[in-house]
């Protein structure tokens, strides 16, 4: 028979790299509050990670044979297999400093109108050196959605702790959107329970050139979908925030339209981009920045097509 449930299940989504994972994992066996399950979710690194692995024995381990190519599959898997009432996600390249769970679990259970507490968090490079520019805490007032709406102030998943009965009322990670996802959870859960910031340090966020969130184009995009996702459903449940909303997106799809315009791409389709933007919000004086970018990148374009044109009149060989 199985034992009582843990107060907290720890969902821990890994792939290819062992010796992070088995870093993180100790983080967690370091804390101060014991009652917590670790469940460690193998995103189909394959057998020659897996024997890497240095677990204790309690840790659960579920292999995916295949990787899906999305943070969010990995935690929501765990998020299935979790039997704590309270859910912690930790990615696994972070790693939680020894009170970080004692301190959540207590305010959580002192305060139960909060369905979400998440800590500060300090950035360091591969060898957990810190690194020099660090940001400071994150303070939430008032309206915990108007403030997510203005950016995603939880940087990692790692921060938090978060009840289950909110995450159930929320729902899981949307596996349809790929960059942003965990900022969309953030915002359904902020439409529906009450957040808390506890500016203490107690996660350090591990930088480094593989992360998915350097791909910037992808967390862009993602972050679009998000803010289109977030309208759908602000329009029936929140519609003060719609005006405010609309502006955000706005940005997004300037931003998006810089992005292209880096890339390279064609003017026919930054130009639906920007036009998009001015639509979303026609107050939003940046959106409107597009088309004078636009226009820029344009002649420079034209400026180069000619000089191209030019210099293959110059090398035309003489018959």
């Amino acid at each position: 028979m199985p034992g009582a449930a843990p107060v907290v299940s720890v969902i821990i989504p890994a792939y290819r790299r062992a010796d992070f994972t088995n870093q993180t994992v100790a983080s967690v066996a370091r804390q101060t509050f014991t009652d917590y399950e670790i469940i460690v979710v193998d995103d189909g690194s394959g057998d020659d990670i897996v024997r890497d692995y240095q677990f204790p024995p309690s840790v659960r381990l579920i292999r995916r044979e295949t990787n899906s190519g999305h943070p969010s599959v990995p935690r929501n898997e765990g998020i299935r297999a979790a039997r704590g009432r309270y859910l912690a996600f930790l990615d696994m390249d972070d790693i939680w400093l020894p009170e970080k769970l004692a301190t959540q679990v207590a305010l959580l259970d002192a305060r139960p109108e909060v369905g979400v507490t998440f800590c500060h968090y300090q950035e360091v490079d591969e060898v957990q050196h810190l690194l020099a520019k660090q940001r400071p805490p994150t303070r939430v007032t008032g309206d915990a959605l108007r403030q997510m709406l203005n950016f995603c102030f939880i940087r990692t998943p790692s921060q938090t702790l978060i009840r289950r009965t909110a995450l159930e009322a929320a729902g899981v990670f949307d596996e349809g959107i790929f960059g942003g996802e965990d900022w969309d959870l953030w915002l359904r859960l902020a439409a529906g329970t009450q957040f808390h910031a506890d500016p203490t340090c107690a996660v350090l966020y591990r930088r480094s050139p593989s992360q998915l969130s350097r791909n910037r184009l992808r967390m862009r995009l993602g972050n679009v979908a998000v803010l289109e996702k977030t309208r759908h459903w602000c329009t029936e449940e929140r519609p003060d925030l719609l005006p405010h909303l609309r502006y955000q997106l706005a940005v997004q799809y300037y931003q998006y339209a810089k992005l292209q315009i880096a890339r390279q791409e064609e003017i026919p389709a930054i130009y639906r981009t920007v036009k998009t933007a001015v639509a979303c919000h026609p107050g939003a004086l940046r959106a409107y920045q597009g088309f004078f970018r636009l226009a820029f990148y344009a002649l420079k374009r034209r400026l180069m097509g000619d000089r191209l044109a030019d210099d293959a009149v110059v090398r035309r060989p003489v018959k």
